[in-house]
C-alpha cells in the first residue's frame, strides 16, 4: 500500500476526521495496514502493549477473562475506533482482549512510534489524544451501564434528589 492509500484511509476515518492533511502524509509513514479473518485473537489481556490500532472496516469485540475460566464481552468497536491504546499511556500490558467479529481492515502504529509522533507535532498530538480521550470516555460509559444492569439497586427517585435552595 502506498503512502497515499494510507493518507487516504486515515482522511476517510472518523478518527483522524480533524487533523491536517500535512501531519496526516507523515503519520502514514509509521503505520501499516492489515487484513485479519474473521475470529481472530488480535491481543490478550495482559499482553505486552506494543501497537496502536485504527479499525478501518470490521467490528471487534473487546473482553475481559478470568484467567482459566470464561470472557465478558464489555464492548464491541468498528470503523473509525481506538484499539489497544495502552502503550500510548505508557503502561505496559494491555487490560482487555480484542478479537475480530468479522473480516478486519485496520491500520497498526507501534505505540512508541505514534507517541513520539504525538510529542514531536503538538498539535497533532492534542487532537489525537482528544480523540482518544473520546474513545476511552465512551468505552467507560459503556461498562458504567453493564456494571449498573449486573448489579445496582434500584433507589426510589425521591432518595436522591437534592434539597433546592
Amino acid at each position: 500500500m502506498s503512502d497515499n492509500d494510507t493518507v487516504a484511509k486515515l482522511k476517510r476515518s472518523r478518527f483522524f476526521s480533524n487533523m491536517q492533511a500535512e501531519d496526516l502524509e507523515e503519520v502514514a509513514k509509521i503505520c501499516r495496514e492489515v487484513e485479519l479473518p474473521q475470529r481472530t485473537v488480535i491481543f490478550e489481556e495482559y499482553d505486552r502493549a506494543k501497537e496502536v490500532y485504527i479499525i478501518l472496516s470490521g467490528q471487534v469485540s473487546l473482553a475481559i477473562c478470568e484467567p482459566k475460566q470464561s470472557c465478558r464481552q464489555i464492548a464491541i468497536v468498528g470503523d473509525g475506533d481506538l484499539v489497544g491504546w495502552s502503550s500510548l499511556l505508557g503502561r505496559t500490558r494491555l487490560s482487555d482482549t480484542a478479537s475480530t467479529l468479522t473480516p478486519v481492515k485496520a491500520l497498526v502504529f507501534d505505540g512508541s512510534e505514534l507517541s513520539k509522533f504525538c510529542n514531536d507535532h503538538p498539535s497533532f498530538g492534542f487532537e489525537f489524544m482528544r480523540q482518544a480521550a473520546s474513545a476511552m470516555a465512551l468505552r467507560l460509559s459503556g461498562t458504567r451501564l453493564q456494571l449498573l444492569e449486573m448489579c445496582g439497586s434500584r433507589l426510589p427517585l425521591s432518595g436522591i434528589q437534592l434539597e433546592s435552595d
